[in-house]
């Protein structure tokens, strides 16, 4: 019985005298190899997350973290198996030294394990690669969104009938993926208690939005920098809640494209205790404006400023 979510750290060195750098698809074609999903299932949410592309250490070594978020499926090629022989990502010839679980508790046990004195209430986000995520103009056009409430960061269930059949980010995992007897009550607590979570800046971590250029000229838009998250009111069982969503969105990523490596995001804790105003709930309301176009050369990040309108959450919002 495998024991999930499970993450693996992995090392490898770069066998190649010269390639064009890594890019997020030719790693996410090397997973589709070892995690193929039925075709029927292609669009749908993946079963893993990368939480980030391989990154250089120095002496053709790089640094790469991988999550297989699957209650119920093995993953059909465990990474640790795959120590010393030779695996392709591009024009990159890359062999595993070595590879280090680093996660492997199971739902049931992020879902319902003791959280000690103190949960969590104040956190700090902060992006590792391009965080996607998007909003819908008047014309219906989904252009990117910069600034995102605690719903689109720690994402979506996707319900039909009265049920659910899917889900994305961390909400998304525990809804597809936890045993049912557990999330259908866990998921009714964090709809409650997403309420009580405010944002607000990280002093000089502005959030700004960056583009990123893939193979045959396609450009992704995303945002970098940093959100603090606040839970406001509410009782021992809301700061639970966020303690548990806090460490599942490490291993899920946020926000779209997540399978390809972007929306990665480190979690640091803030203990100390500090007095909220709900900050977002008090700004003025300003309507969401389109993002400025990026200017300068290929991969410039092009400040903008965070539009903090409160947001109505009603639909699908993740891949």
């Amino acid at each position: 019985m495998v024991s999930v979510p499970r993450r693996w750290t992995v090392i490898l060195r770069d066998l190649a005298d010269t390639a064009r750098p890594i890019r997020p698809e030719d790693c996410h074609g090397l997973l589709n190899r070892w995690w193929p999903q039925p075709p029927e299932e292609h669009a749908s949410a993946k079963r893993w997350a990368m939480n980030g592309w391989p990154a250089p250490l120095g002496d053709r070594l790089h640094h790469w973290t991988l999550t297989w978020l699957d209650d119920a499926v093995a993953p059909p090629v465990d990474p640790e198996g795959t120590v010393g022989r030779i695996q392709r990502i591009g024009d990159h010839i890359l062999e595993p030294l070595s590879v280090t679980r680093t996660f492997d508790h199971d739902y049931a046990t992020l879902l319902t394990r003791a959280r000690g004195p103190a949960p969590v209430r104040t956190a700090e986000l902060r992006s590792r690669t391009p965080v996607v995520t998007t909003t819908r103009d008047t014309t219906g056009e989904r252009i990117p969104h910069v600034w995102p409430g605690p719903r689109r960061i720690f994402g979506a269930v996707h319900r039909s009938g009265g049920g659910i059949v899917g889900g994305s980010g961390a909400v998304g995992a525990v809804a597809r993926f936890a045993p049912p007897a557990l999330s259908g009550p866990w998921l009714e607590s964090v709809s409650e208690g997403l309420d009580l979570v405010r944002r607000s800046p990280v002093p000089d971590e502005e959030v700004r939005l960056v583009e990123h250029h893939q193979a045959e000229g396609r450009t992704v838009l995303g945002w970098r920098g940093a959100l603090r998250l606040d839970v406001v009111g509410g009782d021992r069982r809301h700061a639970e809640v966020f303690t548990t969503l806090l460490e599942l969105v490490e291993l899920s990523g946020v926000g779209k494209y997540t399978a390809q490596g972007f929306g990665s995001v480190l979690v640091d804790t803030v203990t100390w205790e500090r007095t909220v105003v709900g900050e977002a709930a008090q700004r003025p309301r300003r309507a969401p404006r389109r993002p400025p176009a990026p200017s300068g050369p290929p991969g410039a990040e092009a400040p903008v400023r965070a539009v903090a309108e409160i947001e109505d959450f009603g639909g699908v919002l993740f891949d």
